[in-house]
């Protein structure tokens, strides 16, 4: 089997999809930290950055307990889920800069990115959702007094709500696996193989 040569050029897919690795790595290390010192941090900041009327600021402070139980009742997976978070986003930092380096193992590390980060988050994912039912189960009353806020601006039933809230977690995990599944289509493909040097005979 040939091996992997430093490629001659960063090709416009190459420079992009490393960006992106740029983009994933630091984004996944930054929330490792924040979530290892504190669990509760990332929960806070999500919400914090939404913009809300008074009467949902009130709601949201009644709901801010609630919450907080649900973290502390799963701080131990959460904390396993930050080391992991801090572990993949300096791998994927490290991939990133052999990849922009022109490295010839660039393409493996890639490779190894797309198929840990695919794991991570299909793991990820389950104990997000997790918390985001109980956190519907717990706070049904809530819920509804956020959606009945909210219902003259977009109309929201507190079901669609409470579906909003769970399905969050999955939408965000399914956007970075096909990102991830992009790594490897173009890593692992034709194009990859031949920047590397590596074409079939």
């Amino acid at each position: 089997m040939p091996r992997a040569q430093p490629p001659t050029h960063r090709p416009f897919w190459m420079v992009v999809l490393a960006a992106t690795m740029l983009l994933f790595g630091g984004q996944t290390l930054i929330e490792g930290l924040l979530t290892v010192r504190d669990p509760k941090a990332i929960v806070r900041l999500a919400t914090r950055t939404q913009t809300r009327t008074p009467q949902e600021d009130e709601t949201q402070r009644k709901l801010e307990p609630i919450r907080d139980a649900i973290v502390d009742r799963h701080r131990a997976a959460l904390r396993a889920d930050a080391v992991a978070s801090i572990a993949i986003g300096l791998f994927v930092l490290y991939a990133t800069a052999a990849v922009l380096a022109r490295d010839p193992n660039g393409r493996r590390l890639a490779l190894i990115t797309a198929v840990v980060g695919i794991a991570f988050h299909a793991g990820s994912v389950l104990l997000w959702v997790r918390m985001a039912k109980e956190t519907v189960d717990a706070a049904g009353p809530l819920l509804s007094e956020i959606a009945a806020n909210a219902a003259h601006a977009a109309g929201r039933s507190s079901s669609q709500l409470a579906t909003a809230v769970v399905a969050r977690p999955p939408l965000f995990a399914a956007v970075w696996i096909g990102w991830c599944v992009l790594l490897l289509v173009y890593f692992g493909g034709r194009n990859g193989r031949e920047l590397y040097g590596l074409r079939r005979g």
